[in-house]
C-alpha cells in the first residue's frame, strides 16, 4: 500500500528537510543536528518493513528530503532587500493587494519599482499605510485606489519593529515569509499621482470580489454582511471585530476562512445546477475544474484554499479521464506543487491545520464510521468528521492560539451543517439573484438574516461561558510526539491492528488522561514573576504568585481629541485586546485573581471592561472614589452586571498568600475627599516577595510622596515602578533618596505628547545609582525572584535601552 503512495511519503520527506533547513537558518549547530536525526529517521523504515518501504522509496526520499533543505536554504539567501532601512525618498509602484480603508487610513502592499527617479535592481514589496488628512482625501483614495493601480509620490520607508512584549506575535517574521523587508507611510492622498490600474485577469478578480462584497452589504444587516462576505467571497477584513472574536474563542474561524469545506460545497452546488440544467457529467466536471481556479482567485487564494483546488482539480480530472485516484497521493501532490511554487507555506498556520486536518480525515473518518455502526449515515459521517478533526487540531490550535473551548466540537457539529446546509446556499442564491437586481435578493437575504442573527446572538453567550474554556501554554516538543504517538497507537487500534484487551484500553485511557494532566496540572514553582508589559502611554503589570495572578492596571487607547466620524477606526487600538489577554492566555492563565485599577485615568483603564467581557475576574481593587468618566462608569456597570467582588483600597491593608508572599495598601489615605484629585488617590502597594520588594505607585506624584515619606510606611525598595510615566510632577529627590531602587522601571509610550519620562526624573535615578528600564525604549521588562535572587530582562537589548 505504501509503495503505491509514493507522492505522500516524497511529500513527508520533503517536509523534514523543509523544517530542518528553517531551524538551520536560525541555528547551525541546531538545524545540522536535526537534519542528521531525520535523516536516520528517513532509512529506519529499510530496517522495519522492508516489504513496504523499498530501497528504490526510501532513496527517493532521502532526495526529496536534502533537495527540501537546499530549496529552503536557496530561498532564504534571496529573500533580501535592497531597498535603505530608513528614507523619504520619492517612489514609483503598484498596488498588489487589495486596499483595506479603516478610519483615516488605509492599508495596502506596494511594490516598488523605483526610488528618486532610480530603477531598483528588482522592484520589492512594502507594507504601506496612506493616510487621510481630510473626509475629501478618503473619498477620493475609495474611488480611484484599487488592486493594479499605479501610484508616485513621496514615502517613508522604515524596517518593521519586533515584538515590545513576552509572547506576542512576530509581525517581522511574517512579512519575511510574505517576502516583504519595509514599511512605508505616506501622509497625504494628496501627495500622490495616480494611474488607473491596467485591466488584466487579476485586476478583474479583485474588483469582481469588491463589487460582490458592496452587494453583500447591500442586501444583508450589516452584521451578517460582514460575516457572509468573508465566509463566502474571502473578504475577511469585512468581518466584525467582536463576531470574529466569537468565532475565533469557539474555534469556528474555519467557517469564515475559504477552506476545503467551502470548496467541496461549491463543487456540490456547481455540479448540481449543472446537472439539473440537463448538462452531462463530463461537460459538469470541465465547467467546475474552469470555475474552481477563478473563485480560489478571486476569494484571496488563502493557503487551506489552494490545496483544496489543487486536490479538488486532480479530483475532477480523474473523474474526466474515467481514473480515481487515491486521496494520500492527491494531498502528497498538492504539498509538493504548493512548497515548490513557495517554501515558506511551511509557516502559514492554515497551511499547517488544512493539511494536517485532511490527513485526519483520511486517517480517523473510515473506521470510526466502521466502528460507529448506529444511526444514519449522514449523522456518522457528521461524527467521524467532528472527531477527526478535533483530535487531529487540538495540539496546533492550542500551541498557536492557546486558548481551547471543549465546547468547540459541539458547537461545531451543530454549527457548520446549520451554515452548510441552509445559511450558505440560500445566501449564494441570494447574492446570484440580487446581482441582477437587488430586490430580486431581498426575499431570500431577508431569509438568512432571521435565521443568522439570533445564531449569531446565540454563539455570543455561550462564548461568555468560561466554564469549558482554558488557556494553556504551548506544550513542548516532548508533550507533541506523546500526543502523536498516542494518535498512532489510537489509529492502529481502530485498524484493527493491535488487540482490544485490557492492556490496550488502559493505554488508550490512561495516556491521553496524562497528557491532559500535564496541560492542566503543573508544579508550582517558588518564584514571582512580575511583567512591566509595554502597552504605550500606560500600565499594565502581571504579578505571578505560585497561587495568584494578579493585573494592576490595563492601559488604555491613545485620547484622540476633535476626532471625527469619519475618521474612527473599525477597531480602535485596545491594549488589553491586543497585549495583555494574548499574554495571559501565552503562560496559560485562563482567569484573573484580583485585578487592581490604581486611578481613573483612560491611560491606566481603559482597557479594563474589554478585560472583563472577555476574562474571569474573580475580584477588583479601586480607590474608592467615585466615577467620573464614561470609561469609568463602563467598568463600573460591568463589574455589577458580573457580579464581581469590588474591594475599596485603604492604607494599612495587608494580606499574605503564602510564607514569603505580603503586600500592603499604602495609599489612598483611609478618609477620601470626592472632589480629590485621581492621581493623588492612586492604589499605591507594597510586595514583598521572598526576600525582595516591590513599589507599585500608580499616577502618584510629589504631594502624595513626601506623604509616605513623612509617614514613614515606605523605605528602600528593590524595584520602583517610576510613578506617573516619569512625569517631572512625581519621583522628588527625596523620595529617591529614601526608596534607593536597584531597579527603575518607567511605563511610557514611544515618542508620547507628553514627554515622559522627564529628563530630570532619569537624572535624579542615575544619580542614585538606579538601573532604568524603559518600555518606550526597552520594551517589556521582566522581573523574577526565585529563591531570594532577583533578575530581570527585557525584549530589546540595544544600547539606548539602559
Amino acid at each position: 500500500m505504501v509503495r503505491q503512495r509514493t507522492l505522500l511519503i516524497c511529500s513527508l520527506y520533503m517536509l523534514g528537510g523543509l523544517v530542518c533547513a528553517s531551524q538551520f537558518v536560525h541555528s547551525v549547530r541546531a538545524g545540522l543536528g536535526l537534519l542528521l536525526l531525520t535523516i536516520v529517521l528517513g532509512i529506519l523504515p529499510l530496517w522495519l518493513q522492508k516489504e513496504v518501504f523499498s530501497r528504490s522509496l526510501v532513496l527517493v526520499g532521502l532526495a526529496c528530503l536534502c533537495t527540501g533543505f537546499m530549496y529552503y536554504i536557496w530561498t532564504e539567501q534571496r529573500n533580501t532587500s535592497v531597498l535603505p532601512e530608513a528614507a523619504n525618498a520619492a517612489f514609483t509602484g503598484r498596488i498588489e493587494s487589495p486596499v483595506v480603508f479603516d478610519g483615516n487610513r488605509c492599508k495596502f502592499t506596494l511594490r516598488i519599482n523605483s526610488l528618486e527617479d532610480k530603477e531598483l535592481l528588482r522592484s520589492e514589496k512594502v507594507q504601506a499605510t496612506l493616510y487621510f488628512r481630510d473626509k475629501a482625501s478618503r473619498n477620493e483614495a475609495e474611488k480611484v485606489l484599487g488592486y493594479g493601480t499605479e501610484l508616485a509620490g513621496p514615502i517613508e520607508l522604515m524596517i518593521p519593529s519586533s515584538p515590545t512584549n513576552p509572547e506576542s506575535f512576530d509581525y517581522p517574521a511574517y512579512l519575511h515569509w510574505q517576502r516583504i523587508h519595509r514599511l512605508g507611510k505616506i501622509m497625504d492622498m494628496r501627495s500622490l499621482s495616480y494611474r488607473e490600474a491596467k485591466l488584466n485577469f487579476t485586476v478583474a478578480m479583485m474588483s469582481s470580489q469588491r463589487w460582490l462584497a458592496d452587494r453583500v452589504s447591500s442586501l444583508f444587516a450589516p452584521e451578517a454582511a460582514g460575516l457572509l462576505s468573508g465566509m463566502l467571497l474571502g473578504a475577511v477584513d469585512d468581518i466584525d471585530p467582536d463576531t470574529y472574536a466569537t468565532f475565533s474563542s469557539l474555534g469556528l474561524t474555519h467557517i469564515v476562512a475559504i477552506s476545503g469545506q467551502h470548496i467541496a460545497l461549491l463543487s456540490a452546488g456547481v455540479l448540481y445546477v449543472l446537472r439539473l440544467c440537463g448538462v452531462t457529467k463530463r461537460r459538469a466536471y470541465i465547467t467546475l475544474a474552469l470555475f474552481l481556479p477563478l473563485y480560489v482567485i478571486m476569494s484571496g487564494s488563502s493557503a487551506s484554499a489552494v490545496r483544496a483546488l489543487i486536490m479538488g482539480e486532480f479530483v475532477l480530472l480523474a473523474l474526466i479521464v474515467g481514473r480515481l485516484k487515491d486521496g494520500w497521493n492527491l494531498l502528497g501532490a498538492a504539498f509538493l506543487l504548493m512548497i515548490g511554487y513557495d517554501p515558506y507555506y511551511i509557516h502559514n498556520v492554515g497551511f499547517q491545520l488544512s493539511y494536517l486536518v485532511t490527513f485526519g480525515l483520511l486517517v480517523f473518518v473510515p473506521p470510526i464510521m466502521n466502528k460507529c455502526t448506529a444511526g444514519s449515515l449522514a449523522i456518522r459521517s457528521l461524527i467521524a468528521v467532528t472527531i477527526a478533526a478535533t483530535l487531529v487540531s487540538f495540539p496546533l490550535t492550542i500551541y498557536y492560539f492557546h486558548v481551547y473551548s471543549f465546547l468547540s466540537p459541539m458547537i461545531n457539529f451543530l454549527f457548520v451543517p446549520f451554515v452548510s446546509i441552509l445559511i450558505a446556499p440560500l445566501s449564494v442564491v441570494s447574492i446570484i439573484l440580487g446581482s441582477v437586481h437587488p430586490a430580486l435578493g431581498f426575499l431570500t437575504s431577508k431569509i438568512v438574516d432571521i435565521l443568522l442573527l439570533p445564531a449569531l446572538r446565540l454563539l455570543r453567550i455561550i462564548e461568555q461561558d468560561y466554564s469549558l474554556r482554558f488557556a494553556f501554554e504551548s506544550p513542548s516538543l516532548w508533550w507533541m510526539l506523546g500526543y502523536f504517538g498516542w494518535l498512532i497507537f489510537l489509529t492502529a487500534w481502530l485498524y484493527d491492528r493491535i488487540t482490544f484487551n485490557w492492556k490496550t484500553k488502559t493505554c488508550l485511557v490512561l495516556f491521553p488522561a496524562l497528557l491532559f494532566g500535564m496541560l492542566f496540572f503543573s508544579w508550582l514553582k517558588k518564584e514571582v514573576v512580575v511583567t512591566f508589559l509595554d502597552v504605550g502611554q500606560g500600565d499594565a503589570i502581571v504579578i505571578e504568585t505560585p497561587g495568584r495572578t494578579v493585573l494592576i492596571d490595563g492601559g488604555g487607547s491613545p485620547l484622540l481629541f476633535g476626532e471625527q466620524a469619519w475618521e474612527r477606526r473599525r477597531e480602535p487600538f485596545n491594549p488589553v485586546k491586543s497585549t495583555v489577554i494574548p499574554f495571559l492566555h501565552a503562560k496559560g492563565i485562563s482567569s484573573l485573581d484580583l485585578v487592581v485599577m490604581t486611578h481613573g485615568d483612560s491611560d491606566h483603564i481603559g482597557g479594563i471592561s474589554y478585560l472583563l467581557e472577555h476574562m474571569p475576574v474573580r475580584q477588583v481593587m479601586v480607590n474608592g472614589l467615585p466615577a467620573r468618566t464614561e470609561i469609568e462608569k463602563k467598568v463600573n456597570e460591568l463589574l455589577h452586571y458580573k457580579r464581581i467582588p469590588i474591594l475599596k483600597a485603604k492604607q494599612g491593608q495587608v494580606w499574605s498568600e503564602e510564607p514569603g508572599i505580603v503586600w500592603r495598601v499604602l495609599n489612598p489615605v483611609r478618609v477620601l475627599s470626592p472632589e480629590g484629585e485621581d492621581n493623588a488617590y492612586s492604589v499605591v502597594l507594597w510586595l514583598e516577595a521572598y526576600g525582595s520588594t516591590f513599589l507599585f505607585t500608580g499616577d502618584l506624584e510629589q504631594e502624595g510622596e513626601m506623604r509616605l515619606l513623612h509617614e514613614k510606611a515606605v523605605g528602600t525598595v528593590d524595584v520602583l515602578k517610576v510613578g506617573h510615566h516619569g512625569s517631572r510632577t512625581s519621583t522628588s529627590k527625596p523620595w529617591v533618596e529614601a526608596l534607593s531602587p536597584k531597579l527603575s522601571v518607567i511605563s511610557a509610550g514611544k515618542k508620547n505628547r507628553y514627554g515622559h519620562p522627564h529628563r530630570e526624573v532619569i537624572e535624579r535615578l542615575e544619580t542614585n545609582g538606579s538601573i532604568i528600564l524603559r518600555t518606550d525604549r526597552c520594551g517589556a521588562a521582566v522581573v523574577r525572584v526565585r529563591e531570594g535572587a532577583l533578575t530581570y530582562k527585557t525584549m530589546e537589548s540595544n544600547a539606548g535601552c539602559k
